[in-house]
């Protein structure tokens, strides 16, 4: 799958779409210049079904794996065009994509918001905290240390950031693994830390962790090697987390992009 850019045909216009020297989308229309679009920089084309396409210009996409969708007069989908070739687009491809969006901020926003509350809850239920009257994270997550403390008889502020800086490691060894690009693991937009997200996301996941973790051992054992011990015992559910929220994110991407 190419990692480009859709074409927009405007459904106002009587298109024309040719093939040129078998590698870019001639299209033309009255009154307006040629514009050629090489077919190794499309993701999508979005035509209208009126628009004139010659054959070999549609089979050109589907051998370069480029669906084309066809849409009528009122924007309903009347098909797509898919070859047999065409290949799932990785996670890191519609990363870029997305990134390169506009309205990237507001669509990731909303995901992440949504994906915060849902871990927010499974935390609250790992520790058999009952939800807060306010669902703010500052409120949430000062109502789980308040249990953490009485269950501990101490604050739980130095073993959980020992248990997030280790889940930061792993945060950073997943994300190499699954986009081995890391560029987008760092700062691939300005604000927007793709590893300090899903740290951020799966340190929720940390109080059932520290939950689970004796108090005679919090008490006794340096946070360093605490956290060690318990991120070790927790590792298929801490890499099972990883998986899911990248999932979510994959999901949420090509809902919005495709």
């Amino acid at each position: 799958m190419s990692t480009g850019r859709a074409l927009y045909l405007d459904a106002s216009i009587g298109w024309r779409v040719g093939l040129d020297d078998d590698t870019a989308l001639s299209v033309v229309a009255p009154g307006r210049a040629r514009s050629l679009y090489p077919l190794g920089k499309l993701s999508r084309v979005v035509s209208p079904a009126h628009a004139d396409w010659a054959l070999p210009a549609l089979l050109a996409c589907l051998r370069a794996g480029v669906p084309v969708l066809f849409h009528d007069a009122r924007g309903e989908p009347v098909g797509w065009c898919f070859g047999p070739r065409r290949r799932e687009t990785t996670l890191a491809e519609l990363l870029r994509l997305g990134l390169a969006q506009p309205e990237w901020e507001a669509r990731f926003g909303a995901w992440r918001r949504a994906t915060e509350h849902r871990q927010q809850r499974l935390a609250l239920a790992a520790t058999g905290a009952s939800e807060p009257g306010c669902t703010a994270p500052s409120s949430v997550r000062a109502h789980l240390c308040n249990r953490h403390r009485q269950r501990l008889g101490l604050p739980p502020g130095p073993p959980l950031r020992a248990l997030r800086r280790g889940a930061a490691a792993l945060v950073a060894q997943h994300l190499q693994h699954e986009l081995g690009d890391t560029s987008l693991i760092g700062w691939a937009r300005p604000g927007f830390h793709l590893g300090l997200v899903l740290t951020d996301l799966l340190e929720w996941g940390l109080h059932g962790v520290l939950w689970q973790t004796s108090a005679a051992e919090v008490r006794t054992l340096p946070t360093g090697r605490l956290a060690a011990q318990a991120l070790e015992r927790h590792g298929a559910a801490m890499h099972r987390t990883l998986g899911e929220l990248l999932g979510s994110l994959e999901r949420f991407l090509r809902e919005w992009l495709w």
